[in-house]
């Protein structure tokens, strides 16, 4: 599924370690988010390019019979979002890849896939 695709691409990023501090644009989004200006600026647009990504793939899985008639492409896409910061400020602070196995089993349960 689209989504759950999308998710493990993330936590592989992390996995790999391919920024020390985890996820560039997770990391300047807590710490630009109080700063107004040209950076932030960025940080939103990209931010919410993500967002619009996810809800796009969310629309057509519900379309393509994939998710439930009755899912609600926003908060899906709000929920996913959260497990990916979550995922992410976690395996940053206690460096434990663990958590990458959790945030897994978590994105395949709240999609309704298997394990």
């Amino acid at each position: 599924m689209w989504s759950a695709s999308l998710c493990e691409a993330f936590f592989e990023h992390l996995r790999r370690r391919t920024f020390p501090g985890g996820c560039f644009f997770a990391g300047a989004a807590l710490e630009m988010g109080t700063r107004p200006g040209p950076v932030k600026d960025a940080i939103v647009a990209f931010q919410a390019g993500f967002a619009s990504l996810v809800r796009g793939f969310a629309v057509t899985a519900i379309e393509q019979g994939e998710l439930p008639p009755d899912e609600d492409p926003a908060r899906l896409t709000f929920e996913l979002n959260g497990i990916i910061l979550a995922t992410d400020a976690n395996f940053v602070l206690y460096d434990d890849p663990s958590v990458l196995d959790l945030a897994h089993q978590v994105v395949r349960r709240r999609l309704g896939l298997p394990g």
